[in-house]
């Protein structure tokens, strides 16, 4: 009987403090500083030796805020992309999808040159009608090789949702 009650109130408890755990909503409008701890596994590379290479690779980590917002804080972070090197420079071209703790999706693609801009095409749940663009840039990780390697990202992101 006693266990029973203790479960019952611990179910309460976290019932209570479900709309504290699940943040603050969403804006219609604005901006974020969010950075990336992410790891790069190269699934193939074709080296055409001096003309460069082209390499897939599966890019995981986890997306945190650096201004302390809480929207994008704590994302799960799954990226197909493609790297191209040529001599007079590197071009990326990928898809990322980026899940929270609620299972909501956040969609992004890019295509560019290191240091490019990522557009966000909207997502599904919280993340729906949301459209925006982010610019980011890289810092490697030390130990790298050519087919796992490791980097910090930091994104800067604007976005618009439509009104509900």
């Amino acid at each position: 009987m006693r266990v029973s009650r203790n479960i019952f109130g611990l179910a309460a408890l976290f019932t209570v403090s479900m709309p504290v755990l699940a943040g603050e909503p969403f804006p219609i409008t604005g901006s974020a500083k969010l950075a990336a701890d992410a790891v790069c596994r190269s699934l193939a590379v074709v080296d055409m030796e001096p003309a460069g290479s082209n390499s897939p690779a599966e890019r995981t980590g986890v997306l945190k805020t650096r201004d302390g917002s809480k929207l994008f804080d704590n994302l799960a972070i799954r990226c197909l992309e493609e790297a191209k090197a040529r001599p007079d420079g590197c071009a990326f071209a990928g898809t990322c999808i980026r899940t929270d703790g609620d299972g909501d999706k956040l969609f992004t693609t890019c295509q560019g040159p290191e240091g490019g801009d990522i557009a966000l095409p909207g997502g599904t749940g919280k993340f729906k009608d949301l459209t925006g663009k982010e610019t980011w840039s890289a810092a490697d990780a030390p130990g790298n090789t050519s087919s796992l390697f490791a980097f910090t990202l930091a994104y800067d992101v604007i976005w618009a949702a439509k009104a509900n």
